[in-house]
């Protein structure tokens, strides 16, 4: 049962406009279980709509903006789930930014643009109207946070 990092909070970066990067300070990092129920079933979801993140994305019509993708990287110490930013499609591949500082993974930091193998896509999430929509994995995480945190968090969720 390895453990995984996943970005515990999105307060920060995703909710600025242009997706200002966070560091390790800014979002704390919770470890959970890879083989974890609720989050795996929130990576499920993520997934299975991945198709509708890429609709909106290849023409928001609504006010949509500040799209991310959460990729999980592996090194040979750890894995670790970063938010990518400033998304970029070219032909069949997906490019962007590393927008959380490292907690463990060291073949990345800040601001490196990788590209986004679809396999390790595990969550995504964008604004619109002010509200976050998606972002799943956030979801599994309210259980270790405090109540006044995650009664703020909901308020910035767009009703599912």
């Amino acid at each position: 049962m390895r453990a995984i990092a996943v970005i515990a909070t999105i307060t920060c970066g995703v909710l600025l406009a242009g997706l200002v990067a966070c560091s390790a300070s800014d979002d704390p990092v919770v470890s959970v279980s890879s083989d974890d129920p609720e989050m795996n079933a929130a990576i499920a979801e993520a997934r299975e709509s991945l198709p509708a993140f890429w609709m909106v994305y290849g023409a928001p019509n609504r006010g949509e903006s500040d799209f991310a993708l959460k990729v999980r990287i592996e090194d040979r110490r750890a894995v670790e789930h970063f938010w990518v930013t400033d998304l970029r499609r070219e032909a069949d591949k997906v490019y962007g930014l590393i927008g959380n500082q490292p907690n463990t993974v060291t073949t990345v930091k800040l601001g490196d643009e990788i590209e986004v193998p679809s396999d390790d896509i595990t969550d995504w999430l964008y604004m619109r109207d002010g509200k976050m929509v998606g972002n799943f994995t956030l979801r599994p995480l309210f259980k270790e946070m405090p109540v006044e945190e995650v009664e703020r968090l909901k308020a910035m969720m767009a009703d599912p």
